[in-house]
């Protein structure tokens, strides 16, 4: 009688010994993957995913239209009457920060810095009028132990719906922390050397890793900094917010997209437990996605 085997489901769930070897058969993460590129070409964020793999930051200018950067500054500004302050799980609030959370351009950048199937994690917005004091120096990846991990984990985004400079309260990055992997010590917090504001106009995301140092300034000019932060993670985190209670709702409005957002596309949400049939579809970065890829299509 022949002995029975172990099937490995994992195995049973590929096409093929080829096919297999794809888990393990990964891109460095600074490499753009194949499917993506077209779109990383046709929305010109080459430079930009380069400086961000580079550096740690980088700025997309001209995320949106002037009219949508307008109105999504006005909704901002609705809730806190001008003052201090500002939101969170903003998605559950207005239809415009769902559409913010799915830039084409930012889930690009998402989709190059922390892969296949990424989270949104977290939208909040905020409101630093004149005198407003700034955001002492951290690193996002805040609770992870040092060393931090050489690949990104998180990809924070800043939509400037106002001109981003040192005077109006602009985000201050220190070039080189990324490859510290660790937090700032307390007298590193307190000096900033080596600062430098990130400048961009009115409309533009300044976008970093969970890894490199920054803070932001202190609002000395008149008005107010204006700003929606968005934050995208790697799937296999837990996100910040949670909106389960609403995920349907907002599936329903903005589509699969959406879905994937909100964890609801990929391997880890089944109702019977793990898929291994969707496991390849957002494997780390994988060269190849034999059972389907969840990079958009532009519109």
């Amino acid at each position: 009688m022949a002995e029975a085997k172990e099937t490995d489901p994992l195995l049973e769930a590929t096409e093929g010994a080829a096919n297999r070897k794809l888990y393990y058969d990964t891109n460095p993460p600074d490499v753009v993957s194949a499917e993506l590129q077209p779109i990383i070409d046709e929305l010109d964020l080459n430079e930009a995913c380069e400086h961000l793999a580079k550096e740690g930051w980088a700025v997309v200018e001209n995320a949106a239209t002037p009219e949508f950067n307008e109105t999504l500054r006005n909704k901002i500004l609705e809730q806190t009457g001008g003052k201090m302050g500002g939101g969170n799980m903003q998605l559950r609030n207005d239809p415009i920060f769902a559409r913010a959370a799915l830039n084409p351009k930012l889930m690009a950048m998402a989709e190059f810095s922390v892969g296949r199937g990424f989270l949104l994690s977290q939208f909040a917005t905020s409101v630093s009028p004149q005198g407003s004091p700034g955001i002492g120096l951290h690193a996002d990846a805040n609770w992870m132990p040092a060393p931090l991990p050489e690949f990104n984990m998180l990809l924070t985004c800043c939509w400037a719906t106002d001109e981003y400079t040192k005077e109006n309260g602009a985000t201050l990055v220190i070039p080189g922390t990324k490859e510290l992997r660790r937090h700032p010590t307390e007298e590193e917090a307190a000096a900033k050397e080596g600062a430098i504001a990130i400048n961009c106009p009115a409309g533009s995301v300044a976008m970093w890793d969970g890894n490199i140092w920054h803070a932001s300034w202190p609002r000395t000019a008149e008005g107010e900094r204006v700003v929606a932060h968005i934050t995208y993670t790697r799937l296999m985190c837990r996100p910040i917010e949670d909106y389960s209670s609403i995920a349907d709702e907002l599936i329903d409005a903005h589509g699969d997209r959406m879905a994937q957002l909100l964890g609801r596309q990929d391997s880890l949400y089944k109702p019977n437990g793990f898929a291994y049939e969707h496991m390849e579809a957002t494997f780390n970065n994988s060269k190849q996605t034999p059972f389907g890829i969840l990079s958009f299509n532009l519109e």
